[in-house]
């Protein structure tokens, strides 16, 4: 018969089968006793680790600048690093450093038919350890349930030093042996990008490129200038020059002397004589016939007086002397001097039209070299800055190689592993209220199982709820309740 889902209900119904609701709790707590009888003492021990971050943190060796994690980064480190406590590697490193008859006697004497004695240690190890991490701090829980209660330290001991070595594995691998290599191939393919860019300079002589040719520009508006003032000097001399050429040619190189003295004494003696007989001849043509023998003879003392006053003349000439011409002297000088000056400014222009010719030819050297020179020195750059960044790396991995030597690890233990003193698993008080609320729940569900499996009535409100007739009156034992009240449906009397 179907059980009526009211509290009161429920509670006759037990009142009525108590023999089967008792037989199942007692069998619910039998069984919890059994289990607390038979079941594996294991001791619980408890270490706390905490992750540290940022200057807390272990020693930074990078150069570059810090970068601020956030709360969602920090907290996926410190579950990474609760992971690589409960990783099986270091499960199975733990159990093959106590040996598996150490910690798990009845696996070595009995091992199982599928599988290896270590793989069940390992899954056994996993299935008592527990790494826990709060949902707002950096501490990890680790907790480590075992038999014996003086192995369960020391195995979470040994697991704290294995994670913190692997954790320094993961997090700071420095690649030492690799980032060494690479360092020795930069080297090499810097020395030789260095070779190449020194004996290029070295080949076309040059040092610093723009500074080279900054300086040969320099020099050439130097050389330039001095060059065009050179020029403008050397056509004013050759321009003199010609102008005294010129003046040399009109003026005479030298000058006669003055007549005066006892040089010309006889001369003019010869002169006087003849001017004489030549006023006495004019005289005498006014008195005498002038082809007279007195005018013959006067005609032949002239002749004689005019060829006398022409050999003097002529002896005079033959010993007369010139005397230089001042003029034509300091023309002279002047000429020289700028003949001199011609020749000093010629000199320069030469020279400096030379110099500025070699530079011009430097520059167009250095012009047709440039893109060679360029990519020879970006090789060298990025030769270099490689050199530099894998040492700076190979330094890092040093340091970080060093740190892991001296199991400095940003996961630091916070207490240590506890020595337990009591059992944790089982829990005897836990175990019997659960085996107590269980039986209850179980015998309940037991009773009204077994009363909707009869058919027979037995309360006023089964009848009323599956017949639908009035109840009149009921004889039933209900010592601790007021009388029911009777139900009727319909007409009532």
């Amino acid at each position: 018969m179907y059980a009526t889902a009211l509290p009161h209900g429920v509670l006759i119904t037990i009142c009525k089968r108590w023999r089967l609701f008792m037989t199942v709790l007692l069998c619910t707590l039998l069984l919890g006793a059994g289990y607390l009888t038979f079941a594996t003492k294991k001791y619980e021990s408890v270490a706390e680790l905490v992750v540290t971050f940022g200057r807390w943190s272990a020693p930074q060796v990078e150069r570059g600048p810090a970068t601020e994690l956030t709360p969602s980064d920090r907290r996926e480190i410190v579950l990474a690093h609760a992971a690589i406590l409960h990783s099986h590697d270091l499960a199975r490193a733990t159990v093959e450093a106590f040996g598996i008859p150490a910690i798990y006697p009845d696996i070595a004497a009995d091992p199982p038919a599928r599988g290896t004695a270590m793989d069940a240690a390992v899954t056994r190890l996993l299935d008592d350890l527990a790494a826990e991490v709060g949902n707002q701090d950096n501490i990890i829980t680790l907790s480590l349930r075992h038999p014996d209660k003086e192995m369960a330290p020391k195995l979470v001991r040994k697991l704290i030093d294995l994670y913190v070595g692997r954790q320094t594995q993961i997090y700071h691998n420095p690649h030492e042996g690799f980032l060494a290599g690479e360092v020795r191939q930069a080297s090499d393919e810097l020395t030789k990008a260095q070779a190449t860019l020194e004996s290029f300079k070295d080949q076309w002589r040059i040092s610093s490129f723009d500074k080279e040719v900054e300086d040969l520009l320099a020099q050439r508006s130097e050389l330039d200038t001095s060059l065009h003032a050179a020029r403008a000097a050397l056509a004013q001399a050759q321009e003199r020059k010609r102008g005294l050429e010129k003046l040399m040619t009109k003026v005479p190189e030298k000058l006669p002397e003055t007549a005066s003295g006892e040089k010309y004494r006889a001369l003019d003696e010869a002169q006087s004589r003849l001017l004489e007989l030549r006023m006495k001849r004019s005289q005498m043509l006014a008195t005498y016939n002038p082809d007279g023998p007195a005018m013959a003879a006067l005609k032949a003392g002239i002749a004689t007086a005019e060829k006398e006053v022409a050999t003097r003349r002529a002896d005079l000439e033959k010993r007369s002397t010139t005397a230089p011409n001042s003029v034509y002297q300091t023309l002279q000088t002047d000429y020289l001097r700028t003949s001199a000056d011609v020749e000093s400014n010629a000199q320069p222009v030469q020279v400096l039209t030379g110099q500025i010719t070699a530079l011009d030819e430097r520059l167009a050297e250095l012009r047709r070299n440039r893109g060679r020179f360029n990519d020879l020195v970006r090789e060298y750059q990025i030769a270099e800055e490689a050199y530099r960044s894998l040492s700076m790396q190979h330094a890092n991995a040093r340091v970080k190689g060093n740190l892991n030597s001296e199991r400095i690890s940003p996961a630091a233990v916070l207490s240590e592993p506890t020595q337990p003193y009591r059992t944790v698993r089982p829990r005897g008080l836990a175990t019997m209220i659960a085996c107590l609320i269980g039986g209850a729940i179980l015998a309940t569900i037991a009773v009204l199982l077994r009363e909707a499996r009869d058919d027979r009535f037995t309360t006023a409100e089964q009848v009323v709820f599956l017949l639908d007739l009035p109840v009149l009156a009921s004889f039933e034992r209900q010592p601790h309740r007021p009388p029911l009240q009777l139900l009727a449906y319909g007409d009532s009397a």
